[in-house]
């Protein structure tokens, strides 16, 4: 069964259990109108937040597609900064040399990434867990290297392609439809255009048989193999969408950044993309973005702190001890229950289990 038959086939949602029930879709759909609106609010208080948030976008689609594998067919990946960093210098040498539209470069970011994505997946499916996690790590820190020595400079005989640590600076903005989407509150909307239309694609995608299939495998790839399913295949297909997804982000993150840097492509990208997924609740889809956004905000309101970081891992260690399913597992119990000692006593529960691993 080809690729093309296994999406033909499973695209379709079926009567199955919504991986987005009616209350998170609206929860969501009031949260697409509060950010709407909140661009022009945030215009005339302060420019400042309108950047911010796309920022959080931005991130947010990079963390929601490493959801889509991670969460969903259970493939930890360690590499998807090389994914990132695919589509992020696609755009730029796209930009610099051939054209600035939106309609062009965003779709050859989203390839860019998608084709890094099939390499290193079709190399890498056949190990699981750790070793697939190791395989991926291995891979992203390739291309790391290759873009910090400028290595296809070398082997194409030109002065320069990735321009080393420099990095590719001076990238001017998008346009779209003949507009310049160079001000912020055009990018804040494209951005936010590009997170909703990737949540819509891949909460398609986890409701079809496709996305059935790969929780399964997730579950047990050895049952799903033994009834015929080609495992490795599914895998494939599902960690070259999320890395075209990422190279999207990417494509969004450099304009808007003006540079594309080696440190796109660094592991550091990957780990944090990976707490993102963690805090937020990972299988969850807006979990992620969440978390994404917890992140972000975190990042930029501690910055400002002497050794910000420690207390940024001290809020981290926090919330993986007593929400050890993330903020989204906050909110599902809240809503099962909005009794304060229900929670209260699963986060007991979730201490009681934390120091029973570490002492036992």
């Amino acid at each position: 069964m080809g690729a093309k038959d296994i999406i033909g086939r499973h695209f379709a949602a079926q009567n199955q259990t919504d991986v987005l029930g009616g209350r998170v879709r609206l929860g969501l759909l009031v949260a697409g109108v509060i950010a709407v609106l909140f661009a022009p609010v945030a215009k005339v208080v302060h420019p400042f937040w309108m950047d911010l948030a796309t920022h959080m976008f931005i991130f947010a689609l990079l963390a929601l597609s490493l959801d889509f594998v991670f969460g969903y067919a259970g493939l930890l990946s360690f590499g998807h900064a090389a994914m990132f960093g695919a589509g992020g210098y696609a755009t730029a040498l796209l930009i610099q040399n051939v054209t600035d539209s939106a309609l062009v470069v965003l779709p050859m970011a989203v390839v860019a990434g998608a084709v890094v994505a099939a390499i290193i997946g079709w190399l890498s499916v056949s190990a699981r867990g750790v070793y697939f996690a190791m395989l991926t790590l291995a891979f992203a820190q390739l291309f790391y290297t290759i873009a910090f020595n400028d290595i296809p400079a070398t082997l194409l005989g030109m002065e320069t392609v990735t321009n080393g640590d420099n990095g590719l600076v001076g990238i001017t903005s998008l346009t779209l439809f003949g507009m310049d989407t160079g001000s912020l509150m055009s990018y804040y909307y494209l951005s936010l255009v590009g997170l909703a239309a990737m949540l819509a694609l891949v909460t398609r995608l986890a409701n079809s048989p496709f996305g059935r299939v790969l929780q399964a495998i997730r579950e047990n790839e050895d049952r799903v193999a033994f009834i015929g399913y080609n495992v490795d295949r599914y895998k494939i297909i599902a960690f070259t969408i999320s890395g075209g997804m990422a190279g999207l982000a990417g494509g969004l993150w450099v304009p808007f950044n003006s540079t594309a840097t080696t440190s796109m492509l660094h592991w550091t990208t990957s780990g944090e993309l990976i707490v993102m997924t963690l805090l937020g609740g990972m299988g969850t889809l807006w979990g992620p973005i969440a978390g994404a956004f917890l992140v972000v905000f975190l990042e930029d309101s501690l910055s400002a702190i002497g050794n910000w970081e420690i207390y940024l891992g001290i809020v981290y260690i926090v919330i993986v001890i007593f929400a050890p399913r993330g903020l989204s597992g906050i909110v599902q119990t809240i809503r099962a229950n909005p009794n304060p000692t229900v929670l209260l006593s699963e986060m007991r529960s979730a201490l009681a289990t934390y120091k029973q691993k570490v002492f036992s």
